[in-house]
């Protein structure tokens, strides 16, 4: 009896780090609250944070959704491992995206709330604008098409804009298979193949990509 209750009285240990501490009460306070409302001691005291650990950490909402991002792709790019992407060179780029939705599953209030405040902090948003294009950057190389260079700059631009549509569709998709998000996805690849694939940008694709 005496060595059940011992058992029972034992606490799960949080193994997270600290920033996937902070992330993960973001996310959840986000789904709950206006992103701007969200101060960085309110989200250290939800993720039971100390205050100052969260200032050493991540000491802004901007530095929280960037870490985000790299959570994302850490993610993304691992999977490639065991799963890695085959099929046409759109397949391939489709494959990729969606994987940075499954990454999300279950927090599309969260990017809803995030998303709808990106205009009051333009700065933090620009910030997050570049952090971003890394990401497509290493989307398209994933796929073996080059993002280097001007040509290379333009085609990460042109698939933010891709991606970036697919997420307005997404956060409103409920849907569990995401068929209007992967519509989205589809319809902005297919537009965009041959920059993507990389001949020269025509006159219509140019446009899209900036």
């Amino acid at each position: 009896m005496a060595a059940a209750k011992k058992k029972s009285s034992k606490r799960k240990t949080d193994t997270r780090s600290t920033p996937d501490k902070l992330v993960d009460a973001a996310l959840e306070m986000a789904a709950e609250m206006p992103w701007h409302t969200l101060s960085l001691p309110m989200i250290a005291a939800h993720a039971k944070v100390p205050v100052g650990e969260a200032l050493l950490t991540l000491p802004s909402r901007t530095h929280i959704q960037r870490a985000l991002i790299d959570r994302i792709d850490t993610g993304v790019f691992k999977s490639l491992e065991d799963d890695p992407l085959d099929g046409t060179t759109k397949d391939m780029l489709f494959d990729v995206l969606m994987r940075r939705f499954d990454a999300l599953d279950g927090h599309q209030a969260a990017i809803r709330s995030m998303s709808r405040d990106a205009a009051r902090d333009p700065f933090g948003t620009a910030c997050l604008g570049a952090r971003f294009l890394k990401s497509m950057a290493l989307s398209l190389q994933a796929a073996g098409v080059s993002a280097e260079g001007c040509k290379g700059r333009l085609r990460a631009k042109a698939l933010a804009v891709i991606q970036m549509n697919a997420t307005r569709v997404w956060i409103t998709d409920d849907d569990p298979g995401l068929a209007r998000t992967m519509a989205a996805l589809d319809k902005g690849l297919a537009r965009a193949e041959k920059l993507a694939s990389g001949p020269r940008p025509s006159g219509n694709a140019a446009p899209e990509a900036q």
